[in-house]
């Protein structure tokens, strides 16, 4: 066995180890300490202060000398914008959202499917109701979201996709009866679009269409979102489904689904 080889397994484990030290931040702990990642990733401290050490001088995490803690680091931000503005349905479909938040004053959201989560490519906040944070890069569950709705409605087998995910009751409006939720899915197919009322959070609701691309093949979710007092989705269903699927449809030819013309 070459050297190189003789090395490689423990190459691997130091990678596997730094990739699985960025995940341990997350909203809810944006900054650690070197004992507290060892905990989560039960490692002992002198393995992650070494790799810590190594990813500060990288870039990739920051500490902040007074108090010990670390945070995530601006190479995480340039990767990142690197790997958004190489995404193609993304480019295509960004000058689109922007128009819906100019015309409608609603957050106009792009996401594709990631297991059994909807992940965020793209969130232009409405001027009404801005956030504090990005959505860029987030996930939300499947089946209690317009786009994830959409996304679901469409997988090759969603009967079988239901078994594997856990319905989770976010609010009282969520279906977690996984026959009501499959009726709701062929609702979806039959109409076009899928909606979504406080089935996630409470206040806010969301009308959602798919995208489809050049196979025809659904590959990402478009949907129109707000708080209930400006979606208004009980007097306007019909204008906003009528919008999104126009768009939708417009993002799926400039992706190559050329049946959308038709």
């Amino acid at each position: 066995m070459s050297k190189s080889e003789s090395a490689s397994p423990a190459l691997t484990q130091s990678v596997t180890r730094a990739l699985g030290i960025l995940s341990c931040f997350t909203d809810e702990r944006p900054e650690l300490r070197a004992g507290d990642v060892a905990k989560i990733m039960n490692l002992t401290p002198s393995n992650v202060s070494r790799l810590l050490t190594t990813m500060v001088t990288l870039g990739y995490v920051e500490k902040d000398e007074l108090s010990g803690l670390y945070r995530l680091g601006d190479q995480i931000i340039t990767l990142g914008g690197i790997a958004l503005n190489n995404s193609e349905i993304r480019k295509l479909a960004l000058p689109e959202l922007y128009d819906l938040e100019g015309r409608l004053g609603l957050g106009a959201n792009l996401a594709v499917r990631k297991g059994s989560s909807m992940f965020y490519l793209a969130h232009v906040d409405s001027r009404h109701a801005p956030r504090m944070y990005t959505l860029l890069g987030r996930t939300n569950p499947l089946y209690c979201t317009g786009i994830g709705k959409v996304l679901l409605a469409h997988a090759k087998e969603p009967e079988s996709d239901m078994k594997q995910i856990e319905l989770i009751g976010y609010t009282e409006h969520t279906l977690t009866d996984r026959a009501a939720l499959l009726e709701e899915l062929a609702a979806v197919r039959r109409r076009g679009y899928a909606v979504e009322v406080e089935e996630l959070a409470r206040g806010r609701a969301c009308i959602a269409a798919p995208i489809r691309g050049r196979s025809g093949k659904i590959v990402a979710g478009l949907s129109l979102s707000g708080p209930l007092s400006d979606i208004r989705l009980p007097e306007r269903e019909g204008e906003l489904a009528g919008v999104v699927i126009e768009v939708a449809d417009r993002i799926s030819v400039k992706l190559g689904f050329l049946s959308a013309q038709a």
